[in-house]
This record gives C-alpha cells, structure tokens and sequence, in this order.
C-alpha cells in the first residue's frame, strides 16, 4: 500500500492563491459558470469573472472543474490496523478529496489513539464514526464483534464521543448475522438508544459479504430502527441482507424508509458495489444520497481505486455530472451534520477545493464482483487545496 509521502506543490502565499479560468461547479450556490476563484488566509475570498491577480499566485485550471472539497463519506483509513487500514490521505489530499471519514475502525478503546495518531496528523480532514462494539475493526468484518453483551459499552462510548464531538459524527453498527451472532437485533436496538440519547445518527452497514455462512437479518428489520438522519450503507450489495427481494424489487419498507429521511449510500468496496442490483434498485426509483468508496488496503489498486473514479462509475449507470458531484459535496456535507462548514465554495469559508479533469474517453468500468460496463467519461484528479497548501494527487494506474 503506497504512503502519502509527497511534499505538497504549494504552500499557498500570505498574497494567496487564484484559480484562473476553470469551470467552478457548486451545487450548493447553484454555480456552474468559467470563473476565477481567490484563495487568501485559507479562506475563500472571492469568485468573479476574469479576478486581477493582485500579487497573488496564479494556477491555470482552465478545462478543469473546480469543486467544492471532495468528501468520501465511507473509509476504513486507520492506518497500521489490520489488513484494511489505509493512509487517510491516500484517498484524501492524494485522491484530490480534502475530508475523508472513517467508517468504525475504532471503538470507544482505540478512539483516542485514532484521534492522535491518524486524525491530527493527516494533511486531508478526518472524520469518524465511532464503532458500537469495543474492538472496533481489530477483528476485522469475518467476526462476532457484537455478539457478546458486554463487547458493547454504552457508558465509555458517550465518554468517548463528548471528548471527541469534534471529530465524531454518528455510530457505526454491523448489521449482518456473523456480527450480530446470538444476539440477533438486540445490538441494534442498544445502538438506537444509546444514539438518540448522545444525538447522534447511526452508519449501518448491511450485505452479508464476509460471513457466507450467517444468516443476515431482513433490511425490513433493520429499518425498522433507524430514524430521519440514519445511512444505510451498501445499498448496491448483490449479497443476503440487501435492499432487494428475491424477486428483485425493493423490500416494501425500503420505500418507506426513503420517504422518512433515512439516507442511503453506495459503500463501493471490494464486495458491495454490483452493477445488475445497482440498476435494478435505480430502475425502481430509489438513489444514493452519498457516494463513498469504502476504501481501505485492499481495493486501492481495484476495483475501487478512488472516491473520482467511484463517481465516474456513477455516471456510466446514468447519473449526470452535476448529480455525482453534489452526492460528494453538498449532498455529503448534509449528511454528516456538516454543512454549515462543508460541502460548498461559499465566500468566507474555509478554502477546501477539489480540482478534477473531466476526460472523455473510453475506459472498462469494473464491479466488485467483476462485472463491467463501457464507460465514455472519467474524473481525474488533479489538484487538492485543503489548510493553506496545495497537492497533486498520487501516481495510480486508473482504469
């Protein structure tokens, strides 16, 4: 696994910065025009038309999209943990992404090391849930992480949050039957408790990939506990414990859980994005509110590869430029509790851009479980500016 080891390209200066002549699309202003964008003291500063330098340093993104920061909603980037943590800012600022949020690697006993060991020191923003289970990603996905009692503890988890509300933004439960073991819903009931009572939303993860031989409870069931806020994550997953029926329709209580405000994101990864249940789940009317890679280790070099190639995915299934980019902005920032601070190029805010190359040409899409479809667009990243310094992405061989 590469480590983000590069220099960045440019620490901007006291003059600050100007992205001259890119296509500035914003979703949350309702921007999509060729303009200037003015970085100064790390803050956006100014967006115009054809902007006088004014001393400051000037970048040509003409031909390329300027975006509000890229978020990925859904990492596993605890670095050092097991087979699956990853530098955060390989799929960060090395990815042309400013805010990554870690899916529960850590739970209330690691949360601290998490905090001062991956969080603090990344040059990308890092953002967390918290893991219902103590052991958190020790054990990896293949066990009983909640199926004993006391592997939940609901008193050092607040503890835990309160000390780290800056950082936290809901807990995570693995809602599939290997982790869930003989206690069946009752990890998730403790969750919908313990999360209303520290107001917090939950992340549930659902598709039963690792354990083949669990049985996973119904999404019905699931849904069940979940409230206005909550994600649902895996929504493409082609394994048991799905979104879809065996007939391939929608569980009715899907639809119902749409129309209360529970949320709904892809979790791409290396077992959870399939293209036939993807547009089987589209063709009845329900989309993703997030787009997230689930990156970790394992899926950096494919099929994931990174948070612009999951979202050029997106488009090959029919979803429009403007669409994918709102999911990773202001869709994402909404969706974290953030979007008071994220998610847009909003003048006086904190400057965090992504610069992207939008190429058309044709490449092979490829699912996780390898299926693939033509694709005639692609998203490179080309620029990350996030706290004052800009990065070039890292050298990957995308598809």
């Amino acid at each position: 696994m590469q480590s983000f080891i590069s220099s960045p390209i440019l620490k901007v200066p006291n003059t600050g910065l100007l992205l001259k002549g890119g296509r500035v699309l914003d979703p949350s202003q309702g921007l999509d025009k060729i303009l200037d964008v003015r970085v100064r003291e790390g803050r956006m500063d100014e967006i115009g038309a054809n902007l006088p330098p004014e001393g400051a340093k000037v970048i040509n993104v003409r031909d390329l999209l300027v975006l509000p920061g890229l978020i990925d909603v859904h990492l596993h980037v605890m670095d050092g943990l097991g087979t699956f943590g990853a530098d955060p800012d390989v799929f960060g600022v090395g990815s042309g992404v400013t805010t990554v949020v870690d899916a529960g690697s850590a739970g209330h006993s690691l949360i601290r090391v998490f905090r001062q060991h991956i969080a603090e020191p990344a040059k990308s923003r890092v953002l967390a849930y918290i893991n219902l289970s103590t052991l958190g990603s020790v054990a990896g996905p293949g066990y009983s992480t909640l199926a004993d009692p006391r592997l939940i503890d609901e008193e050092r988890i607040g503890q835990a949050v309160e000390a780290n509300r800056d950082m936290i933004v809901g807990i995570k439960v693995m809602a599939t039957g290997t982790a869930l073991g003989s206690q069946g819903l009752e990890p998730l009931r403790r969750a919908r408790r313990l999360a209303d009572s520290l107001r917090l939303p939950l992340l549930v993860h659902i598709g039963e990939s690792w354990g083949r031989e669990a049985r996973p409870p119904l999404v019905g069931e699931i849904l069940a506990h979940l409230r206005p806020g909550d994600t649902l994550t895996h929504m493409f997953t082609v394994h048991p414990g799905g979104l879809l029926d065996p007939s391939g329709k929608l569980w009715p209580e899907v639809g119902a859980a749409r129309d209360a405000g529970i949320l709904f994101d892809v979790g791409h990864g290396l077992h959870n994005l399939n293209f036939r249940v993807a547009q089987r789940v589209l063709d009845q009317g329900l989309e993703p509110d997030a787009v997230s890679t689930d990156g970790h280790r394992l899926n950096r070099l494919g099929p994931v590869y990174d948070l612009p190639t999951t979202m050029a995915k997106l488009m090959t299934l029919g979803f429009s430029l403007l669409e994918v980019v709102k999911m990773a902005t202001v869709n994402a920032a909404r969706l974290l509790g953030r979007a008071y601070e994220l998610g847009s190029l909003e003048v006086g805010r904190v400057a965090d851009i992504s610069v992207l190359r939008l190429e058309e040409r044709e490449w092979k899409a490829v699912d996780s479980q390898g299926a693939s479809l033509t694709a005639r667009q692609t998203l490179v990243p080309v620029l990350a500016i996030r706290n004052g310094q800009a990065y070039q992405p890292l050298p990957l061989d995308r598809p």
